[in-house]
């Protein structure tokens, strides 16, 4: 019961269909002077060789030998199938279909050959192998497709889940580093913390509400950002920050939610917190027909020249990995690191 119960008989309805259609186109191109009922029994029984041979190279062959890149193994092993396919037929048309229906193979190339003739003849080997592979091949590119479109769905489940995966990392990541400007200000009790708190109100929503599709409009992107930088501003103040965003918005495309401002924070957390003096961050957008450039430059400290530690590292890790599922080869991502200063420019293909 449990044998029955994982047939697909939509699938077996189709094959069995496959095969019946070959039959028919057989029987119209007979000629007329030939009895449809012998024609329909010895052509069953051809089709039934081809069918061997077809599944068996398919469902067996194919994924033990191809499949595996073992090429030597899988000419050798069609090959040697397909002859057995052959041997099948010449030896079920000489011992049942040929005294059955003694006329139908009077014209036939190896009706006067014994068994042991047909199966070394080199002429009817290559004739009855032309015969019997062509559906194979039909059949085969049908599987082949049908693979491929299944791969393909898998593909973009994994890369779907892939995307999940980086974004319940990143959201994280930014809202921590948030939080931990809230709590400076309010350790100070500073009169700045309700701004604050309205200010990451706005960004919680885009996170957790707006930016669960893989693109928004980059003008839901910009106001994210010029909330991320008011908050930033009223973090640090004009004293320890000299930070200017221009944008020059020709056309309105789309983009990966988070992308852009994963490099405005690391623009914060490694040229602003450890800077004595003003901190100096220039960003500039812009969008364009087909094409979203973005850049960034920020001073470093140079009271202290650490290395960024892999914790750091983080929100641009993942970034480079939605890069290379959301804009696979539509994208060019430059970082120019000196010891006065950041640079990095983000071009998108759209």
């Amino acid at each position: 019961m449990n044998f029955i119960k994982r047939i697909d008989f939509k699938r077996v309805s189709l094959h069995c269909l496959y095969w019946i259609f070959f039959l028919f186109f057989y029987i119209s191109n007979k000629d007329r002077h030939t009895s449809t009922y012998d024609f329909a029994f010895v052509y069953t029984f051809k089709i039934l060789a081809q069918a061997i041979a077809g599944y068996g190279l398919i469902y067996w062959i194919i994924p033990q030998t191809l499949n595996k890149k073992k090429y030597l193994l899988f000419i050798l092993s069609a090959l040697g199938w397909l002859y057995v396919a052959f041997a099948i037929l010449m030896t079920l048309k000489y011992y049942y279909l040929e005294p059955k229906f003694p006329g139908f193979f009077d014209d036939w190339l190896g009706h006067k050959m014994t068994v042991p003739e047909r199966l070394t003849s080199f002429k009817l080997i290559l004739r009855e192998f032309s015969f019997i592979t062509y559906p194979i091949i039909i059949l085969g590119f049908i599987s082949f497709n049908r693979k491929q479109q299944r791969l393909l769905k898998l593909e973009e489940e994994k890369k779907s889940m892939e995307l999940k995966i980086l974004k319940n990392q990143l959201n994280p990541h930014f809202l921590f580093n948030t939080l931990n400007n809230l709590y400076t200000l309010t350790l100070k009790k500073d009169e700045k913390a309700p701004e604050v708190i309205a200010k990451l109100s706005e960004i919680l929503d885009f996170v957790l509400y707006r930016c669960n599709d893989d693109y928004v409009s980059i003008e839901k992107e910009i106001l994210l950002i010029d909330n991320y930088i008011a908050l930033e501003k009223l973090r640090y103040g004009v004293n320890r920050l000299d930070i200017l965003f221009s944008q020059e918005i020709q056309e309105s495309n789309k983009i990966s939610p988070l992308i852009i401002l994963t490099f405005i924070e690391n623009a914060f957390k490694h040229g602003v917190i450890n800077e004595t003096e003003k901190a100096i961050i220039r960003l500039h957008l812009e969008s364009k027909k087909q094409q979203i450039i973005f850049s960034i430059e920020n001073t470093k400290p140079q009271n202290t020249f650490s290395e960024t530690s892999d914790k750091s590292k983080i929100g641009l890790i993942n970034v480079r990995k939605q890069l290379d599922l959301l804009y696979p080869k539509k994208h060019q991502l430059e970082i120019d690191e000196s010891q006065t200063k950041y640079t990095v420019k983000l071009c998108l293909s759209i």
